[in-house]
Order: structure tokens, then sequence, then C-alpha cells
């Protein structure tokens, strides 16, 4: 690093923001330095980053860094979805502190605080590692700047900026949902999804149920229904034509319509629960080792120094569990 310093011209402290992708160096410092060591064939030594990464969060114990954890949802629309992001939230926080930091959560949307402002706030406050949960439609693909950052997303709903990301095992939690239903003696199995939660879920839950269609008897594969909230006559003629024992869903107006319709027969299996959720059947999408993990995967990030987009985005997968008797 030396060596890389006195042919650059700067300080050995230099190159070592340098080399990490800090952004209080400017763009082009970096590149220069990045070239030539590149050029005198610089490489980390293993053992010493290990260590370095370790003393360092040793030393955030007592001075913890901050993890940014981005909110894009309004209280108002949480409330009318019930959209609850506190699990993962309280996952994160607790694997964060054991890691010597802290998570502050930045109400981008309560708030109002643009992409750019955003930025300047993160680099302001040293946050470099950022967490993206769940975000509403209108966020799907959100134009920040993730230059000099470091960034996870929590579930499939965040299509850009790109990055790593920590997401429920749709495809697993759906099979396992269809088997779980079969074993309990229900052979016609429906499947009800609106086509917002369809494509933020990339049609994973809809490929599970299909695929397990094709072990069941002809005459008990019933088409999935893909309908919005306001189509409950749709799902009325759906329901009246297939006539299911049971329905596999995801939100909550499919079991309103059901008890609308007086239809207590049909049992409701549910692709998405967290742990608190009793009394119920379906997949606890475990929310609390989704955030654990995307905090482990940011700060393995921050530790190797890996800043902004990376040229390959990797999906790490949560397997979800069956709740309900057994």
């Amino acid at each position: 690093m030396q060596a890389v310093a006195r042919a650059v011209g700067v300080a050995t402290s230099t190159v070592s923001k340098a080399l990490r992708g800090d952004p209080t160096i400017p763009e082009r410092r970096r590149n220069e330095i990045k070239r030539m060591a590149e050029r005198l064939g610089y490489r980390t030594n293993p053992l010493v980053a290990a260590l370095m990464a370790q003393l360092h969060s040793q030393r955030r114990r007592n001075d913890p860094h901050h993890i940014a954890w981005i909110n894009f949802w309004t209280e108002e629309v949480q409330a009318a979805l019930g959209h609850n992001g506190s699990p993962a939230l309280d996952g994160a926080r607790r694997r964060a502190r054991e890691l010597g930091y802290e998570i502050e959560v930045h109400a981008v949307a309560r708030d109002e605080i643009s992409p750019g402002r955003l930025r300047q706030i993160l680099l302001t406050r040293s946050q470099w590692g950022v967490l993206f949960p769940p975000v509403p439609e209108s966020a799907m693909h959100y134009p920040f700047d993730l230059s000099g950052l470091t960034g996870v997303a929590i579930g499939t709903s965040l299509r850009e900026p790109v990055m790593h990301r920590v997401s429920h095992n749709h495809y697993q939690g759906g099979s396992l949902a269809c088997r779980e239903l079969r074993a309990r003696g229900f052979r016609r199995i429906g499947f009800v999804i609106s086509p917002w939660n369809d494509e933020r879920a990339d049609g994973k839950w809809r490929a599970a149920y299909l695929v397990q269609q094709q072990l069941w008897p002809k005459g008990e594969r019933l088409p999935p229904l893909v309908v919005g909230q306001d189509k409950r006559a749709v799902f009325e003629r759906w329901l009246e034509r297939y006539q299911p024992d049971a329905i596999l869903a995801a939100e909550d107006f499919v079991g309103n319509w059901l008890m609308a319709l007086k239809a207590t027969s049909i049992r409701v299996a549910w692709l998405a629960l967290d742990a608190f959720q009793r009394d119920v059947w379906g997949i606890d999408y475990r929310s609390e080792l989704l955030g654990a993990a995307a905090v482990e995967l940011v700060i393995g990030q921050m530790h190797r120094h890996e800043r902004g987009s990376p040229p390959v985005s990797h999906s790490l997968l949560i397997d979800g569990i069956w709740v309900g008797d057994r």
C-alpha cells in the first residue's frame, strides 16, 4: 500500500480509503489509485483484512456505527394494507447490536425525502450500509445512486438499484403449503392472489402451486385465480364453479370475502405469516431471520469494501416453515 501511495503521490490512508471505495475520495482519484494498484500487482492480504475487520468490529461495540433502514411506506398506507415490517426490523436490530452496530430508520415517504437528499444524509452520517425492506409499487424502481454505499434489499419487490438481496423462499413456501394441505386430506386446493402480490413475488408462489398440481389427479387440479380486491364477483364465480375445499392465499381480502359469503367450510392457508400469528394455518415467513441475514450480508460487504451495485447480484433465500396444528 505504501508503494502505491508513493507512485501516486498521496498518503497511505488515501490509498486505503480509495481501495475501499470511500466516497470521501473523489471518484477520479479513486480510479487513478485503483489503476496504479492493479499495475503494481497489489493484492489484499486476506489474513490482515480479517484481522482488521475483527478489530473494527470490536471498536464499534464501544462506538456503534449505524446501518440505515429505508422505510418507503406512509403510515396511512401501512395501516390500510396491514403492512408490518417490525419483525424484520426487530431481527435486524438484534443482529446489528450483536455485531456492534445500530439501525437508524429513515422514513422516506413520511418525511418526503428525495433520493438525492437521502444519499446526502447517508454520506453525511457515514452510514455506508443501507437496508431496503419491501417497498410499495411506487418505489419498485427507485432512482437512487448507490455508488460509495453498500446496499441489501429484503424481499423481491425492489428492482432498482441492483443489489444483493435476502428473500423468503416463495417457491419452497408455496410447495410446502400444498403438501401440508394434502397431508390433512384436502383434495380441491385453490390458489388466489392479487396481480400486485403475484408480480412482487415474481410468480413464484403460483409456480409452486402449478408444479405441485402435476402430482395430483387431473380432477383435483384447479386453475389459480389472479384477481384484485375490487373483483369480488370474479372470485365468487370462480368459487362456485370449482368448489375448493381449501384455498392458498396471501392477502386478507380473500378471507374477508369468504366470511361475507359464510363459506366457513373452506379452509384458508396463508402464504405469508409471521410467527406471532396464531390459530391459523400457513407458512411462517420468518421475517426476523430475513432482517438478521440482511444485516450480516451488508456488514460482510462493508468489511470487504464492496460498494455500489454489484456486477452480479446474489439472492439469499430463507425457507419458510408450516405453522398451525400438526
